[in-house]
C-alpha cells in the first residue's frame, strides 16, 4: 500500500484546487518560508481524522478554510482527498484504490466520504486502525517531534516509546480501572458505614416492633370496651336530657304569665309619661309665646319714638338732593355735545387715510415691476460663474496631485538607483561579519564542554537527594492520611455524643431538656457518670444492662418533675435514680470472702468502676451486689460458693444469674456508651501525638525539599547555561549559513530593482500625460470665467439706467408714505379722545339717574311707609292683653304636671318589683339551659370521641358492641389498658414495617458488600494484568528500538556508538529513558551534551529506529533535518533513499541535500499574496519538466 495522490481545494492557503501525485520512493515538497508547504502536512493530518485545531496550527476548525486575500474573497468550504493504492489489501476494504475525503463548511458542518460515499469519522478511524496510518502512529513526523526528543526529560521522553509500543490504550484502560477501583472502594466504605448504622438500628427496631405488636393488641381490646362504655354513657345522657327538658317547659309557662303582668304595668307607665311629655311641650310653647308678646310690646313703643324723629330729618335732605340734580343735568348736556363732535372728525380722517393708502400701494407695485427681470438675469449668470469656479478648483487639485506624484516618482527612481550601489557595500560587509562569527563559534564550543562536565556531576547528586526526599514525603503523606482518619473518627464520635445517640428516646429527651435548661436537678445518665477501664468494659456494661441509661437526679421531686414533663410532652419513658432516697446494696462479708478465695475472682463490679464520690450510693446500688470473674467456668464456681444469691459476670459478658440461670453467647460488635467517651479521650491524645510527629516530619521534608530545590536550581542553571551556549552555537552556525544565502538574495534583489525602475518610468509617462490634459482644461475654464464676468457687468449697467428712471417714482412714494403716517397718527388720537368723552358722558348720565331715584324714594317713604300714631297705640294694647292670657295658662299647666308625676312614681315602684321577680325566673331558665348545654356538650364529646378515635357513628357503634355490660368493670379495664399502653412509652407503629425494611436492606447491603469486595479484587487483578501486559509490550518494543537505534546511528554517523538506557530498570512502568551517544572520535555521553547538529541527527536516528520497529506504508517528514549541517543533511538524504525501498516518504524541506536525494520535487510558491501555487519536477529525467499548477 502507498499514497498515490492528494487533492486539496480551499484548505488554508490553497485557494484553487491542486493535485499532488506521489510515487514510491522519496517525494520532496519545497518552497520558501511562508509559501504554505507545511500546509500539505496539515492537509494529510486533517483528512486522516485530526480533531485538534491546535495541532493544525489554528484556534478553531473553521480556520482551515481559505480566509481570503487582498485580491480574493474567502471561500465557504475546504476539502481534502487522499487516494491510496490498496493492491496488497492492507486496508480491510475490498478495493484496489481507496479514496478518503473530508470536507468542512464555514457554518461548522462537516462531511466524511469513503470512495465518494458518505460515512462517519469512526468509519475512517476504524479503517486505519492497526494500519500504521492512524494519528497515534509515526506516519507523520514534524520538527516538533524531533524537538520533543531533544528537549524532553527522560521521564517525558518515555511517552514516545509508549506510543511506539502501543501501550497508550492500556494506560488509558488502567486509568479507567483505577477510577472504577476508587469508586468501588468509595462505595464499599459507604456500604460499610450504612451497615454499621443498620447494626445499631436493627436491635432497637426489633424491640420497638415487639412493643408495637403489643400496642396494637391492647389497642384493639381497648377499642371494643371503650366503645361499649361510650354507648352506655350516651344512653344515660339522653334520658337525663329528656327529664330536664320537661321541667324547663313547665317553668317557661310561669315565666310567660309573669311577662304579661309586667307588660300591662309598662303600658300604664308609658301612658302617664306621654301625658307629662304633652304638658311639657305645652309649657314650652306658652313660655315662648310669652317672650314673643313681651318683645312686640317693647318694639311698638320704640317705633313710636323713632317715627317722630324721622319726620323732622326728611324735608332737609330732599332740598339738598334737588340742588345736586340740577348740576348733574347741566354736565350731562355738555359732555353729549363733545361726543358728537369728536365722532364726526374721526369719520372724515378715516376716509382720507384709506384713499391715501391705495395711492401708496400703486406706487410700490410700479417700483417693483421695473427692476425684477434684470436682477433675475444677473442671478442666473452668477450661479453659472460659481459652477465654473468649483470646476476650476477641482481641476487645480488634480493638477497639484499629479505634480506631487511625479515628484514622488522621481524620488523613488533616485532611491532605486542608490540601492544598487548600497547592495555592493552590503556584500563586502557580509564577508567581514562571516569571519567574526567563525571566531565566536570556536569560543562557544570550548565553554560548552566545561558546562557539560559540571552538569553531569550535579545530576548524580540531585538523583540521590530526590530519592531520599520522595521516601520521606511518602511517609509524611501516610501520616496525613492517618491524621485525617483519626479526625474523622473523633468528629463522628463527638456528633454521636452531642446527639446522645444510643440512648432510649425518653432518656434522650430528658438529657436534651437538661442541656436546654428546661429541667433542673438532672445529673445525667449512669453511662455518663461512671467510667470503666478497657478490660472491664464488657463485664460492667453487661452487669448494668439497661440500667446504664437510668437517669440520676438530685432529689425524688426532681425525678417526679421529669416524669411529669415526659408525660406532658409524650416524649417516652425513663427510669430515675434520686440521690436522696437511693440505698447501697453490698455483698455480705461471708459471701465476698468465699468468692475471694477463688483464683479467677476479680472484684465486685462497683470497685472496678470509677465515679465521683457523690455518686457512690448510686454505683453501689447498681453494681455493689455483682461479682466479676475472668471466665464462665470460674463464674459458675464462684456463684456456687455464694449459694447462687448474687449475679456473677465474666470479662466476656457472660452471666451467672442469681438462682443459677446462665446468660451468654455472642453479640454484634458496636460502640458502647462507655467505650465511646473513653475512645474520644484516647483519640484526642492520639491526635496531639500524631500532629507533633507530622510537624517534625514536615520540617524534615521541608529541609530535604529545600536541598533538592537548591540542587535543582543549580542543575537548571547549568542546563540553561548549556542551552544558552548550545543555542548560541546553533545560532552562530545558522547565522553563518544565512550569510551565504543572503549573497544569493542580493543578486535576486538587483534584478527586482531593475524591474522596479522600468515600472517607475512607465508610471512617470502616464502621469505627465494626465498633467498636460489637466493644464489644458484649466486654460479653457479661465476663458469661460472672463466671458461670464463681462456679461454680468453689462447687466449691472442696464440695472443702473432702470433705477435712474425710477427715482421720481421713489420720491413721490416717499412723500405719500410720510403723509399716510401723519394721517394714521391723527386717526389714533381722535379715537382716544372720542373714547374719553364717551366715558365722561356715561358717568354724568348715571349720576343724574341716581339722584332722581333717591329724591323719589324720600318722597314715597314720607307719604306711604310711616304708620300713624293711632295704629302704633292699637298694636301696643293688643300685645299687652295676649301677654296676660299666657301667664295664666302657664300656671294651670304646672299644677296638672305635678299631679301626674306623683302617679308615675308609684307605677314605676310596682314595675321594678315585677322586673325583679322576672329576673329570678330568667335565672332559673338559664340554669336549665346551662344543664342542657353541659349535657349536650358531654353527649357531643362522646360522639366526637367515637368519630375521631374510632371513626364510628352512634348507630354503627350500637351495631358493633353489646350494650349489656358491667359498666364499672369495663371502666376499670379501660383504665388498666390505657395505663399499660402508657407504660409502653412512645410506640413506633411503623417499627414493624421499618424492621422488615431494615432487615431486608441489611441483607441486601451485605450481599452488596460481598459483590463490591469481589469487584475490588477483580479490578486489582485486571490492573495487575494490564501492568504485566504494558511491561511486556514496552520492554519488547524498547529492546527492538534499542537494537535498531544502535545500527541506524552507526549508519547515519558513519561509525560511533549509541544506546538507550532505562533510568529505573526496576520500575519498567514509570522509568524514564536516557539517550547516550558516541559520535566518531568522541567519548560516550548524554544526548544533552552533544552539539546541536549531533543531537538533531541522533533524534532522527531514533525516529528511523522506531519506524523500523513499527513500519508504516508511507511517512511524512516535515523539516525534521532543519537543524542539520550540510554534511549531515547528505547522510540523512542517503539513508532516506535507502529506507525508501520499504517505506514511501513525503518530505517537507528547504535543504539542498534532501532535495538532491528526492525522486520527485514539488515546489510551493506564493506568486499571488496569500495563495499557494504548485509546480513539480521529476529528477530522474534528463531535463526538468514543469508540471505547473493543477487547477481543476
Amino acid at each position: 500500500m502507498f499514497l498515490k495522490r492528494l487533492e486539496v481545494i480551499g484548505f488554508k492557503s490553497f485557494a484553487d484546487r491542486i493535485g499532488i501525485d506521489f510515487v514510491p520512493g522519496v517525494t520532496a515538497v519545497v518552497g520558501p518560508n511562508g509559501s504554505g508547504k507545511s500546509n500539505v502536512t496539515d492537509a494529510i493530518r486533517w483528512v486522516l481524522g485530526e480533531q485538534s485545531a491546535k495541532s493544525l496550527r489554528g484556534a478553531k476548525m473553521e480556520d482551515v478554510i481559505f480566509a481570503g486575500s487582498d485580491s480574493r474573497k474567502p471561500l465557504n468550504f475546504a476539502e481534502v482527498s487522499l487516494i491510496l493504492d490498496n493492491e496488497d489489501e492492507r486496508l480491510p476494504i475490498p478495493y484496489n484504490e481507496v479514496s478518503v475525503t473530508r470536507r468542512v463548511y464555514r457554518s461548522g458542518d462537516s462531511e466524511y466520504l469513503l470512495n465518494k460515499q458518505q460515512c462517519r469519522l469512526k468509519d475512517i478511524t476504524d479503517l486505519f486502525l492497526d494500519s500504521g496510518l492512524g494519528k497515534e502512529a509515526f506516519s507523520i513526523i514534524s520538527q516538533g517531534r524531533v524537538d520533543e526528543i531533544l528537549n524532553s526529560r527522560p521521564d517525558d521522553r518515555r511517552s514516545i516509546f509508549e506510543e511506539a509500543a502501543g501501550v497508550l490504550k492500556y494506560k488509558q484502560r488502567k486509568k479507567k480501572a483505577e477510577h472504577k477501583l476508587f469508586e468501588t472502594e468509595d462505595n464499599l466504605h459507604r456500604v460499610l458505614d450504612i451497615l454499621h448504622e443498620l447494626d445499631n438500628r436493627i436491635e432497637p427496631l426489633k424491640i420497638q416492633a415487639s412493643a408495637a405488636a403489643d400496642y396494637l393488641k391492647m389497642s384493639k381490646e381497648l377499642k371494643d370496651i371503650d366503645i361499649a362504655v361510650i354507648v352506655h354513657d350516651l344512653r344515660v345522657l339522653q334520658q337525663t336530657l329528656e327529664t330536664i327538658m320537661r321541667d324547663k317547659k313547665q317553668f317557661t309557662v310561669t315565666e310567660q304569665e309573669h311577662i304579661h303582668n309586667m307588660e300591662n304595668k309598662e303600658s300604664q307607665v308609658a301612658s302617664i309619661r306621654k301625658q307629662i311629655t304633652k304638658l311639657d311641650n305645652l309649657l314650652d310653647l306658652s313660655q315662648h309665646q310669652l317672650v314673643e308678646a313681651s318683645s312686640e310690646v317693647e318694639r311698638w313703643e320704640g317705633r313710636k319714638v323713632l317715627m317722630a324723629e324721622k319726620r323732622h330729618n326728611a324735608s332737609a335732605q330732599l332740598e339738598k338732593l334737588q340742588q345736586s340734580l340740577e348740576k348733574a343735568q347741566i354736565a350731562e348736556r355738555e359732555w353729549h355735545v363733545q361726543q358728537v363732535d369728536k365722532q364726526e372728525q374721526l369719520t372724515i380722517r378715516q376716509k382720507t387715510f384709506q384713499s391715501l393708502k391705495k395711492s401708496v400701494k400703486q406706487l410700490e407695485d410700479n417700483l417693483n415691476r421695473s427692476s425684477t427681470d434684470i436682477e433675475k438675469d444677473i442671478e442666473n449668470w452668477k450661479n453659472t460663474y460659481i459652477d465654473r469656479l468649483n470646476e476650476e478648483a477641482t481641476v487645480k487639485n488634480e493638477y497639484k496631485n499629479i505634480t506631487q506624484q511625479l515628484e514622488q516618482q522621481e524620488q523613488a527612481s533616485f532611491k532605486i538607483t542608490n540601492q544598487s550601489s548600497e547592495m555592493a557595500e552590503e556584500l563586502t560587509q557580509l564577508t567581514k561579519e562571516q569571519q567574526v562569527v567563525e571566531s565566536k563559534l570556536n569560543d562557544v564550543k570550548q565553554q560548552l564542554e566545561e558546562k557539560l562536565a559540571a552538569y553531569s556531576a550535579c545530576q548524580l547528586e540531585l538523583a540521590s537527594a530526590t530519592k531520599q526526599f520522595e521516601s520521606k514525603q511518602d511517609m509524611l503523606f501516610k501520616g496525613y492520611q492517618h491524621l485525617q482518619q483519626l479526625k474523622s473518627r473523633k468528629e463522628t464520635l463527638a456528633e454521636l455524643e452531642a446527639d446522645f445517640s444510643g440512648f432510649f428516646h425518653g432518656v434522650k429527651e430528658i438529657l436534651v431538656a437538661r442541656e436546654n435548661k428546661k429541667l433542673s436537678g438532672i445529673h445525667g445518665a449512669v453511662a455518663e457518670l461512671i467510667q470503666v477501664s478497657g478490660e472491664y468494659t464488657k463485664a460492667l456494661e453487661t452487669a448494668l444492662g439497661a440500667a446504664s441509661q437510668h437517669i440520676v437526679t438530685e432529689t425524688q421531686q426532681d425525678a417526679q418533675k421529669a416524669i411529669a414533663w415526659l408525660k406532658e410532652k409524650r416524649a417516652g419513658r425513663a427510669t430515675f435514680l434520686p440521690k436522696n432516697v437511693m440505698k447501697s446494696r453490698k455483698i455480705s462479708r461471708d459471701a465476698l470472702g468465699a468468692a475471694a478465695t477463688h483464683p479467677s475472682f476479680i472484684n465486685t463490679a462497683d470497685e472496678l468502676a470509677t465515679f465521683d464520690p457523690t455518686f457512690k450510693t448510686i454505683a453501689e446500688n447498681l453494681l455493689g451486689n455483682v461479682l466479676v470473674a475472668k471466665d464462665l467456668q470460674s463464674a459458675t464456681q464462684i456463684a456456687k460458693s455464694c449459694n447462687y444469691r448474687y449475679r456473677v459476670v465474666t470479662l466476656d459478658g457472660d452471666i451467672v444469674n442469681a438462682g443459677g440461670s446462665l446468660t451468654g453467647g455472642s453479640t454484634k460488635q458496636q460502640t458502647s456508651l462507655f467505650t465511646r467517651k473513653a475512645e474520644l479521650e484516647d483519640l484526642t491524645g492520639q491526635l496531639v501525638q500524631m500532629q507533633t510527629k507530622i510537624e517534625q516530619a514536615e520540617k524534615v521534608v521541608a529541609e530535604q525539599k529545600n536541598f533538592v530545590s537548591v540542587k535543582t536550581v543549580l542543575l537548571e542553571d547549568l542546563r540553561k547555561q548549556g542551552e544558552v551556549l548550545r543555542d548560541e552555537e546553533f545560532e552562530l552556525s545558522g547565522h553563518y549559513r544565512e550569510l551565504e544565502a543572503t549573497t544569493k538574495r542580493l543578486a535576486l534583489r538587483v534584478t527586482l530593482v531593475a524591474t522596479e525602475k522600468e515600472d517607475a518610468t512607465d508610471r512617470s509617462s502616464n502621469l505627465q500625460e494626465s498633467q498636460i490634459s489637466a493644464k489644458k482644461r484649466l486654460k479653457e475654464l479661465t476663458e469661460e470665467l472672463a466671458e461670464i464676468n463681462t456679461t454680468i457687468e453689462q447687466l449691472n449697467i442696464l440695472k443702473v439706467q432702470s433705477e435712474t428712471a425710477q427715482d421720481a417714482l421713489k420720491e413721490q412714494y416717499a412723500e405719500k408714505r410720510s403723509e399716510l403716517a401723519v394721517l394714521q397718527e391723527q386717526v389714533t388720537q381722535l379715537k382716544q379722545a372720542s373714547e374719553e368723552v364717551t366715558v365722561q358722558y356715561d358717568k354724568a348720565k348715571l349720576e343724574v339717574n341716581n339722584i332722581s331715584q333717591e329724591i323719589k324714594w324720600l318722597t314715597n317713604d314720607e307719604s306711604q311707609n310711616g304708620p300713624s300714631d293711632e295704629e302704633i297705640t292699637a298694636n301696643i294694647t293688643t300685645w299687652q292683653l295676649k301677654k296676660t292670657d299666657l301667664i295664666s295658662t302657664i300656671a294651670t299647666s304646672k299644677e296638672e304636671r305635678t299631679q301626674l308625676q306623683v302617679t308615675l312614681d308609684s307605677c314605676e315602684v310596682e314595675l321594678k318589683e315585677l322586673q325583679r321577680v322576672h329576673k329570678g325566673l330568667l335565672d332559673g331558665l338559664r340554669n336549665y339551659d346551662v344543664k342542657l348545654s353541659q349535657l349536650e356538650f358531654s353527649k357531643q364529646a362522646l360522639l366526637d370521641q367515637l368519630a375521631e378515635d374510632y371513626e364510628l357513628s352512634l348507630d354503627e357503634a350500637r351495631r358493633e358492641v353489646n350494650e349489656d355490660i358491667d359498666v364499672e368493670i369495663s371502666r376499670r379495664k379501660v383504665k388498666l389498658l390505657k395505663q399499660s399502653i402508657i407504660e409502653l412509652g412512645p410506640v413506633n407503629l411503623n417499627a414493624i414495617e421499618e424492621f422488615e425494611t431494615v432487615s431486608e436492606r441489611h441483607t441486601f447491603l451485605t450481599d452488596q458488600r460481598s459483590d463490591l469486595m469481589e469487584a475490588k479484587e477483580t479490578l486489582h487483578e485486571a490492573i495487575r494484568e494490564m501492568d504485566e501486559e504494558m511491561s511486556t509490550r514496552f520492554n519488547e518494543t524498547f529492546l527492538k528500538i534499542r537494537e535498531h537505534f544502535q545500527v541506524v546511528f552507526r549508519e547515519l554517523f558513519g561509525g560511533g556508538h549509541a544506546d538507550l538506557q532505562l533510568v529505573k530498570p526496576d520500575d519498567i512502568l514509570e522509568t524514564g529513558i536516557e539517550i547516550v551517544a558516541q559520535p566518531p572520535g568522541k567519548k560516550l555521553q548524554s544526548l544533552s551534551l552533544l552539539s546541536g547538529g549531533e543531537r538533531a541527527l541522533t533524534a532522527i536516528a531514533l525516529l528511523f529506529s522506531i519506524l523500523k520497529t513499527r513500519p508504516v506504508p508511507f511517512c511524512i517528514l516535515d523539516e525534521v533535518e532543519a537543524a542539520l549541517d550540510e554534511s549531515n543533511v547528505t547522510r540523512y538524504s542517503q539513508y532516506l533513499k535507502k529506507f525508501s525501498q520499504e517505506t514511501q516518504f513525503i518530505v517537507i524541506t528547504h535543504r539542498k541535500g534532501t532535495m538532491e536525494g528526492a525522486d520527485v520535487l514539488y515546489g510551493i510558491t506564493m506568486q499571488e499574496s496569500g495563495v499557494s501555487k504548485l509546480v513539480s519536477v521529476k529528477l530522474e529525467q534528463e531535463e526538468p519538466v514543469l508540471v505547473g499548477q493543477r487547477s481543476e
